[in-house]
């Protein structure tokens, strides 16, 4: 299957060049969004720990170090040790104020085959970039694989899942090795869009490599939500709202995308604002797309439109809608395909 980034000519030439710029230490491809310090060593190999139980039958966890060009392959090798169904996680460097990280877990009994196309699919970013991390988990049999934002597969098993890994990790040439890490020294994160951009390409060529973005397409096709919302730490006041909206436009053959800045106390209350928004456009089709809090003063009244020319400051803004901005229109071929009515289940 060819990648969504090797698909397109131009997204493939600035990949391709990109990659060019790769730090390889050792005949290790270090990702390309990790950048290590001068002095750092990684080496391939695995570690494993016992991590036993009172409560649960013990455990086996593998920390696995690879080169970045065999990282793919070893990880589509392991994950056909899941059962027909599992369920996909992703953990993405979130844009919330009161969270460093999202982390989203798919529809549960996503059948093996489709995970494979969505890894494969979107393969560099999974690799590559260090804003994202990507696994697979099997909830009935305690069973997980994932690939960290560190680029290193983390696999937490119960012993009857052993003697198959370890037949996998030796055919990689990776049991007897033993590991360095790059997340054991000084290291530095970027997104692949950052790179993108750090290289001079155009905003049109670092959009369409935003993590972001293609993070959140996959969430209306997968059913994909975020699992900590619970445990964040308030740094914030959960106030200022930055949503983007997905909607159906009334000759339902055009849709179009909005980013609205709103002013609510809870979720369901802007919630309530963008379906009172809705009603006025008689927009009748329409899901949430994205999410999230912000801080206010990052926000400048010169940037976006104002509901209210009166109300420049988004801190001081009253409760509702304080600006609209990123209009997006695009042409629909089926509205079954990417939309639900107002009346949609919630996903929290």
């Amino acid at each position: 299957m060819i990648s969504y980034f090797q698909k397109n000519k131009k997204r493939k030439s600035i990949l391709n060049k990109i990659k060019e710029k790769r730090i390889i230490i050792n005949d290790f491809y270090v990702p390309l969004g990790i950048v290590p310090i001068e002095s750092s060593k990684p080496k391939e190999g695995v570690s494993i720990e016992l991590k036993t139980s009172e409560d649960s039958a013990d455990m086996y966890s593998y920390s696995i170090s690879i080169s970045a060009n065999r990282l793919s392959d070893l990880f589509l090798k392991l994950i056909k040790l899941f059962p027909y169904y599992a369920t996909m996680v992703i953990e993405r460097k979130s844009e919330d104020i009161n969270r460093e990280f999202d982390v989203l877990m798919s529809d549960p009994d996503i059948s093996l085959s489709e995970i494979r196309r969505v890894f494969k699919k979107y393969n560099e970013l999974w690799v590559e970039c260090g804003f994202v991390g990507f696994g697979v988990i099997d909830e009935y049999n305690d069973f997980e694989i994932f690939i960290n934002l560190d680029k290193e597969i983390i696999i937490n098993t119960p012993f009857k899942n052993i003697k198959k890994i370890n037949r996998i990790l030796d055919s990689f040439n990776l049991l007897d090795e033993t590991p360095v890490f790059i997340s054991s020294d000084v290291h530095w994160h970027y997104s692949l869009s950052s790179i993108v951009s750090y290289e001079s390409y155009s905003e049109t060529y670092e959009y369409i490599f935003d993590y972001y973005d293609i993070i959140n397409n996959l969430k209306h096709s997968f059913g994909f939500a975020i699992i900590n919302d619970d445990e964040k730490i308030i740094n914030k006041e959960p106030k200022w709202w930055n949503v983007t909206v997905r909607c159906l436009g009334k000759c339902k053959t055009v849709s179009f995308v909005s980013t609205y800045y709103i002013v609510a106390n809870t979720i369901e209350e802007m919630e309530t604002v963008i379906e009172e928004k809705m009603k006025e456009l008689d927009i009748e089709y329409y899901y949430i797309y994205d999410y999230y809090n912000v801080d206010p003063n990052n926000y400048h009244h010169k940037s976006v439109n104002l509901s209210n020319k009166d109300n420049l400051f988004f801190r001081k803004a009253p409760f509702g809608i304080w600006a609209e901005s990123d209009i997006f229109i695009s042409k629909v071929k089926d509205i079954s395909l990417f939309y639900i009515n107002r009346s949609y289940e919630r996903a929290y």
